[in-house]
């Protein structure tokens, strides 16, 4: 795997849970300590999207987890409309959109249970060029 973020959480089976049951992701394996409970969650969106949730062991409660982290995930086999939808019939609150934006993607942003951004998207316009999206005009660098 080419790379994956680690987010340190506050109850690793609490977001194994979320992740998996409220979100969708696939749990690719739980690793439980010697009192049971889990210490390691690896989670798969889609291949090569991958998240590594661990215990934060540094935290005092009171620091505030996500801040200027987002991690994006295409969406694939369903709209980020119905995604939206599904997220909200599970109780999930949508920071915000869905929402079209400049840059040809259709976009959905979620807050996991210790703050970090999760950016759920699909393409508007799979036909436009990177070129034609950001307004490049043919000639200019």
């Amino acid at each position: 795997m080419p790379m994956f973020p680690t987010l340190a959480v506050r109850d690793v089976g609490a977001s194994v849970g979320w992740y998996a049951e409220t979100v969708g992701f696939g749990t690719v394996f739980v690793m439980p300590g010697a009192d049971g409970e889990p210490v390691l969650g690896h989670l798969r969106w889609r291949k090569y999207a991958d998240v590594l949730l661990v215990p934060d062991s540094g935290s005092d409660g009171e620091r505030v987890k996500g801040v200027g982290v987002s991690l994006s995930f295409l969406v694939g086999d369903v709209s980020v409309d119905a995604m939206a939808e599904r997220l909200v019939e599970r109780g999930v609150e949508l920071e915000e959109g869905p929402v079209t934006r400049p840059w040809n993607t259709r976009e959905i942003v979620v807050v996991d249970p210790d703050g970090y951004r999760l950016v759920f998207f699909e393409a508007v316009d799979v036909g436009r060029s990177f070129e034609e999206v950001m307004g490049i005009q043919e000639g200019v660098s």
